[in-house]
């Protein structure tokens, strides 16, 4: 029998050495720096989510706040659009009575003119057909 070739022996020592440098300065630091990029990745994606649950509330509270305002703004309004709606109905009932008073005064003053035209008128007839009718028949008429 031949004996075993001692070349097997030593390419499988070169295999192991070589096997262990590759994982102890190449594989291992690799992993490491891996496990390190997946660990900031994990640490980042829950910090974003944090960041993102608390914009998430403070978008919904300013939202409300929003709403609670607009309400508000709302009942002022119309408080305010009644308040004046209600001075606008004084303004016009006064001025409506104003002018109801005005007209009254006018009407009363119009008929103190007109009973005094038809006064004047009746007076102005009777001395016009007494004018007329002294003419007429060339003799003073009397009353």
């Amino acid at each position: 029998m031949t004996p075993p070739n001692l070349s097997i022996v030593l390419i499988m020592v070169c295999f192991w050495v070589t096997l262990w440098l590759v994982n102890r300065f190449l594989i291992r630091p690799v992993n490491t720096v891996l496990d390190q990029r997946y660990d900031r990745i994990d640490g980042a994606q829950k910090v974003w989510t944090a960041k993102n649950e608390e914009l998430l509330s403070a978008t919904t509270r300013i939202e409300d706040q929003l709403i609670e305002a607009a309400h508000a703004a709302a009942k002022t309004r119309e408080t305010h659009r009644a308040r004046a709606q209600q001075e606008k109905q004084q303004h016009l009932d006064t001025a409506r009575n104003d002018a109801e008073e005005q007209l009254a005064l006018a009407l009363k003053r119009l008929s103190q003119e007109a009973e005094k035209a038809r006064t004047d008128l009746r007076e102005r007839a009777e001395g016009l057909a007494r004018d007329f009718a002294q003419r007429l028949l060339g003799r003073e008429v009397r009353q």
